[in-house]
């Protein structure tokens, strides 16, 4: 009898005590998860009709641009396109280069290279490509003759481009290290590959001591 009546205790505190702060607690849950919901949505950015015209507007401008200039080439032969592109048929080491003392403490160590890169009708022009430059002493063995070789790619080459008054030119700065201090009549060799027509086209010059 006695064990009933704590039974029906504890069912009356469950039902008028607990059971309403757990359905409290159940909806405040519900509640926030709403809140969040609705705070996300209100978060994404939402385009306005103006935005989205003046979006359209450009897309719609650079498509009619892009049409223009397709319509021009489509007007030109293509032989007429090729023929009008300068190409480079021959490259020269001019009698400037040579090995230069560059921070004067009485020892050459720097090798420069005055590159030129010449076109069809005899101009030198600036031209995609990559150089190799190789310095040989000629005078020695003939496992002992390559001395030194560089690789200048195409981004550091067009840094390079430079000039006088009377002519353009590609000037490479390369480190020769100790090679110069007792090496005279040294021959300098260059090939440049040519990015526009694969080419690879040669040269060489001697440096005079």
């Amino acid at each position: 009898m006695e064990s009933r009546k704590l039974k029906n205790r504890e069912v009356t505190f469950f039902i008028f005590y607990l059971l309403p702060f757990m359905l409290l607690f159940a909806g405040c849950e519900e509640s926030a998860k709403k809140s969040k919901l609705q705070t996300s949505k209100e978060s994404e950015p939402v385009l306005s009709e103006s935005m989205l015209g003046r979006e359209n507007a450009a897309l719609k401008a650079e498509n009619e641009e892009l049409k223009r200039q397709l319509e021009t080439l489509m007007g030109i032969e293509k032989s007429v396109r090729i023929e009008a592109v300068s190409r480079v048929l021959s490259i020269e080491l001019t009698e400037r280069c040579g090995i230069y003392d560059k921070d004067s403490d009485g020892k050459k160590e720097t090798l420069i290279v005055y590159l030129r890169t010449i076109d069809d009708m005899g101009d030198c022009i600036k031209a995609a490509g990559a150089v190799k430059i190789e310095l040989w002493d000629l005078d020695a063995k003939p496992q002992d003759a390559l001395l030194k070789s560089w690789q200048i790619e195409p981004a550091e080459l067009k840094k390079s481009w430079s000039g006088s008054l009377l002519t353009s030119y590609y000037k490479l700065k390369l480190d020769a290290g100790a090679i110069a201090d007792d090496k005279r009549g040294l021959t300098i060799r260059a090939e440049f590959t040519d990015y526009l027509t694969g080419k690879v086209l040669k040269a060489q010059q001697v440096i005079k001591p």
